[in-house]
């Protein structure tokens, strides 16, 4: 069975840097999505200190994940490893020539062997059940065609199982490989390796999830990822486009709760004010349809052209854009809906005013205008969150200047926990919060709450609303 081991606690912190705090939410979020197995950085003090370490490792141990402490295939770390209850370890050293002789000072491959089974043999002698080898770079030999070099290190692999090492990390450390160079690099090690392999793709060239994906379906025993793959430069695999790609098309379970997947990158993204990019799988733009026939499609069957997994665990259905490709069908369905009926006629006049309203506002439709314009055409009272239900929910931006007396911590905690809040971020300036979010229809929106929450702990509120 494949193991996912998220590093969002290890290569993640080197894009976002989380207080401990923090480290340790994103630790329960992982142990309540069903990761198995999570890695996190030995202390290097004073950087970090083991009171920055052991809490997270504790709360982990707990919660029965796997931890993996990540350190250097070094004497001194291997030490450090010690001083907690670990499931394993990963020690790691660069392989590749280019590394070998412009990072580690002319390191030899004989050193760079010898160091790997001196901290094999030590981790062995502490009692891990998991020790992980990484050789670091070492995809650039199979791009470059050094299989000399390659060979040599995968027959070491029999000796480094001798020495107690239980699998060994092939890593693409500056994202060279694209996945058919995914998938027959990792089925040549395979073929040539003594120990299991575990795959760690980089994201340079933006292959970093497709790749894991080819390696896990070529026999990788444990998949890399990170939280919307955040990690040095642009990266590594992320673990939605991973774990939802091998469960939904290749129907793998890898354990994670894929009901859950949503919710938990909401929950990070509100935590770390890292956004969704629009590209991502679970960006808002991943369930909105904008081509008129398609929208014709997906008002009858939206699994025409949005995949089934992520309607059935991701959201609940698909939204409309009102631009000027918008189909007259959709007039049809809302009325429908409204048990009447309109003409064909009275339902393309309707596209004709949305299009013209977006072009008049360059894009920027307003919601209210919309609505009253569509009334006025249809002859029908549209209710708002029946429109809501096509057009999808404005975005909300509160600014707020706090009293100097209010307690910040305690209002960013309660508002980033509602459902409609995407991010809740502390700046500095004129202002002292920014709160991204939703609107939706009724008295209790998310505009009505935050007044009621920030009454007499405000001194200013600024609300902008954008499509």
């Amino acid at each position: 069975m494949v193991t996912v081991l998220d590093s969002t606690l290890r290569e993640g912190e080197l894009f976002k840097f989380l207080t401990p705090e923090r480290k340790l939410r994103v630790a329960e979020l992982l142990a309540e999505l069903g990761v198995r197995r999570v890695e996190v950085t030995v202390d290097y003090p004073p950087k970090t200190t083991e009171a920055d370490v052991r809490p997270v490792v504790d709360l982990l141990r707990e919660k029965g994940v796997e931890v993996v402490m990540h350190g250097r295939a070094y004497k001194g770390d291997v030490e450090a490893f010690s001083k907690y209850d670990l499931f394993g370890v990963a020690v790691y050293i660069a392989v590749s020539r280019v590394h070998r002789e412009h990072k580690l000072r002319g390191m030899s491959e004989e050193e760079v062997m010898a160091r790997f089974l001196e901290a094999a043999e030590l981790c062995r002698s502490q009692g891990y059940r998991y020790i992980r080898v990484t050789l670091e770079d070492v995809s650039r030999l199979y791009v470059e065609r050094q299989f000399e070099e390659l060979d040599r290190l995968l027959e070491f692999t029999h000796e480094l199982r001798g020495a107690g090492a239980t699998m060994v990390s092939l890593p693409d450390t500056s994202g060279l490989m694209t996945p058919p160079t995914a998938s027959s690099f990792t089925r040549y090690c395979r073929e040539r390796s003594a120990l299991p392999i575990a795959c760690h793709f980089h994201n340079d060239y933006g292959m970093a999830s497709a790749n894991t994906v080819a390696s896990v379906l070529e026999g990788a025993e444990e998949a890399h990822v990170t939280l919307f793959g955040i990690g040095d430069r642009n990266g590594i695999a992320d673990l939605y486009e991973v774990v939802a790609t091998l469960h939904d098309v290749h129907g793998m379970d890898l354990g994670i709760r894929r009901e859950r997947l949503a919710w938990t990158y909401s929950e990070f993204a509100k935590l770390t004010g890292i956004r969704h990019h629009w590209r991502h799988p679970l960006a808002p733009e991943s369930r909105t349809v904008r081509a008129g026939v398609h929208q014709s499609m997906v008002i009858k069957r939206p699994e025409g052209y949005v995949p089934r997994g992520k309607l059935m665990f991701d959201f609940d259905g698909v939204a409309l854009a009102p631009t000027p490709y918008i189909s007259h069908k959709v007039f049809l369905d809302i009325a429908s809906k409204l048990n009447s009926s309109i003409d064909e006629e009275t339902a393309k006049r309707a596209s004709e005013f949305v299009a013209a309203h977006y072009v008049a506002t360059g894009g920027k439709v307003r919601f209210q205008e919309l609505r009253e314009g569509l009334e006025s055409i249809l002859g029908l009272r549209i209710p708002e969150n029946l429109l809501r239900t096509y057009f999808g929910i404005e975005k909300v931006y509160v600014l707020v200047k706090l009293r100097p007396q209010s307690d910040a911590s305690r209002i960013i905690e309660e508002v980033a926990s509602w459902q409609d809040v995407e991010a809740v971020d502390e700046v500095y300036g004129d202002m002292d919060l920014v709160i991204v979010g939703k609107v939706t229809a009724g008295p209790n929106n998310l505009i009505d709450r935050v007044r009621r929450t920030f009454l007499g702990v405000a001194e200013e509120m600024k609300v902008l609303i954008t499509d």
